[in-house]
Formats: C-alpha cells, structure tokens, sequence
C-alpha cells in the first residue's frame, strides 16, 4: 500500500547516510541521479535490511544486512565467529556484533576484521583484548558489515511519501548607496540560500530506509550523521534536487500495528542542485 501512495503522490527519495567529514560540495557539480553523478540510484540498499549499530567516534559502525553467528571462541587477542553460511565481508571491513550471550558478551561491538575463511567452515576474525573463551555453540548473536558512511554506499528509497514541502530561505547583506538626483538606497545583496523540506510517509516498521532514516535524525548531534540525497518529482519527475543535508525534528504519528505515520525535517547543508529535466 505504501508503494501505491509513494507512486500516486510522483517523489521519489534516495538517500545515503554520510559522516559530515564526508560532505564534499565539489561533487553537487556532477549531476543529479545516475551513474558517476551524485548519487548512483542504480544499485539500492535491501529495503528490509536489519540495520545495527555500535561504537561511537571513530569506530563507529552503522551495520546493515546481519549474519546470525553459530559458533564463537576468543583468545587473549582475538575473536573468531562462525557462520552457516558465506557472510561475504572482507578483511579490513568494520562490523557491528550484536546480542552474543554469555560468555561471550564481551565479543560485542564495533571491531575492524583481520582475517576470513571463505569455504566452509565460513569464520571472520577481529583483534580483542580480554580473557580466552572457550569455543561453544551460540544461540543468538548477529554480525553485519558497516556502512563506509563516505558517501560512496549504494542509497535508500524512502517509500511511502506522502508530502514534501520545500521551504526556502535567502540571507541578504544591504549596501548603502547613493545617487545626486535619488538620494541615498539600500541595495540588498544575496549572501546564502538555504533549503528545508519537510517530508510526511507512511511506511512499515520493518522498511531499512525508515529505519535508517530514525538513527541519522536520532545521530546527527553525537555521530555527527548527514545525509546526501536526491529528491525527484513532482511533475512527472522532471525535476531532481539534491544535495547534502541532516534529518531532524521526527515527529512520528499513532502505529497501526506494523504500519507507521511521521514527520521529519530535512535541513539543507551547503549548496543544493537542481536540474529541470
């Protein structure tokens, strides 16, 4: 249903979660939606990913698409969980562990991999600090690859939109000026242009892209979470504005059952793009 509203309505919303050290205003001069443009809307991010985080700071990892783990084991300097199944996650990538119990709840957090197996038994390893575990079986625990959170991440499509309202805003400097015949004037000069959108949905609880919309708003301030994002439509898609910017101010609505209403703003950052196809 949501899609309908989505599709009815004529926005279209991608976005990709960034750090704000990411945000290069050099890359609004590439183009809109597309391949090698600013955002690439080619491949998109799973619409019903997990998504998990952990860390603060530098070692924050804004993790999507869990692995359940089968079995773990740690030694004095290092962590080895075991998978099912191929997890797919290289050396050198972050991850999020989440929800291992006892005992090896001390296995959770936000690690770097230092090695893999990518036959059976499939493994990933991570440098730890602390007491050897022996190796057992587990019941819970989940392991998901971190966003680069570099803007080069494949977007999400924020369905369900059922308005986006811009609000825009020009900073003007007065010039004094004068003329013999006129007297004296102000003249106001342009300095700075900012956006706002306000944007309302309807979409499920378990959409990836709500969900990560929500940690960007609730992040912004401690993360230092932005976003860089494209917005198509209205008028049959013919116009495309994007840019860098940061959710703020979620206002969500009465659920019904796994079906949810909100509100959020999109503050603009810098200078935005516009193209009139």
């Amino acid at each position: 249903m949501s899609t309908e509203w989505q599709q009815s309505f004529g926005y279209r919303f991608f976005f990709t979660p960034i750090k704000s050290s990411a945000a290069d205003l050099t890359r609004i001069n590439l183009g809109g939606l597309g391949s090698g443009k600013f955002i690439n809307n080619v491949t998109l991010q799973n619409a019903t990913a997990k998504i998990i985080t952990a860390g603060t700071g530098d070692t924050f990892a804004f993790g999507i698409g869990t692995h359940a783990v089968t079995n773990a084991v740690a030694t004095a300097t290092l962590a080895t969980l075991t998978f099912d199944a191929a997890h797919g996650i290289a050396v050198g990538r972050r991850i999020v562990v989440k929800d291992l119990p006892a005992p090896f709840a001390s296995l959770n957090g936000s690690f770097v991999v230092t090695s893999v197996t990518t036959t059976s038994p499939h493994t990933l390893s991570y440098a730890l600090a602390g007491s050897a575990i022996t190796t057992a079986p587990v019941a819970a625990g989940v392991v998901a690859p971190s966003l680069l959170l570099d803007g080069t991440d494949p977007p999400f499509r924020l369905m369900g939109l059922t308005n986006a309202q811009p609000a825009n805003a020009t900073t003007k400097e007065s010039v004094t000026t004068y003329d013999d015949e006129a007297g004296g004037y102000n003249t106001p000069i342009p300095t700075a242009k900012d956006k706002t959108w306000t944007l309302s949905g309807v979409t499920s609880f378990a959409a990836s892209a709500w969900r990560a919309m929500r940690l960007c708003e609730e992040l912004n301030l401690s993360e230092k979470l932005m976003i860089k994002y494209a917005l198509i439509g209205p008028y049959n898609g013919n116009q495309v504005e994007y840019g860098y910017g940061m959710f703020e101010s979620y206002q969500p609505e009465q659920a019904a059952g796994t079906v949810l209403k909100y509100q959020v703003s999109l503050a603009g950052y810098g200078k935005p793009g516009l193209e009139l196809l």
